[in-house]
């Protein structure tokens, strides 16, 4: 068995559905690629996000995505980890994310709801928002009546234009 992990199969009867329970010391990117993998087998439909560090090709779960964004004309997926590139554009990755998760926030980014720690609507006309990991962006001025749509939904039905 992994270091990372010990799995213990439980067998009961009157279980009428498949039941998962996660025991951990914290929640992290190890946590984070477990249930982003558990929710891909049971959904069949969210797909890992190809990414390239340095030389390395890595399959990323979506869960452990912060955002996607575009600088210097290329394409980055951020993590708590690290910074990837992705061959991909920025509408290709967004037609492969998981709606219930991620919205598009300007014409350059998309983020992902569930790393997002505040959301500031003090500003007229704009939003802000500050991801778990201490960054800092905003929401299009275009886009915020889309964003305070899958807001009010609670992330339910990400937006796609």
């Amino acid at each position: 068995m992994s270091e990372l992990l010990d799995i213990k199969l439980i067998i009961d009867k009157a279980c009428e559905k498949l039941n998962i329970v996660i025991r951990c010391r914290e929640r992290d990117d190890d946590v984070e690629g477990v249930i982003a993998a558990i929710e891909s087998y049971a959904n069949k439909k969210i797909p890992m996000i190809p990414a390239f560090f340095k030389d390395s090709y890595v399959m990323l779960p979506q869960g452990q995505i912060f955002r996607i964004y575009i600088a210097n004309r290329r394409v980055m997926v951020q993590t708590s980890e690290r910074l990837y590139d992705s061959k991909k554009t920025l509408r290709e990755l967004e037609n492969m994310m998981d709606g219930s998760r991620f919205v598009r926030i300007s014409q350059s980014e998309i983020i992902n709801l569930r790393k997002v720690k505040s959301f500031d609507f003090s500003a007229a006309g704009t939003i802000g928002v500050e991801l778990e990991n201490g960054e800092r962006t905003f929401v299009a001025r275009r886009r915020v009546r889309n964003v305070k749509e899958v807001l009010s939904k609670g992330g339910e039905n990400g937006y796609k234009d």
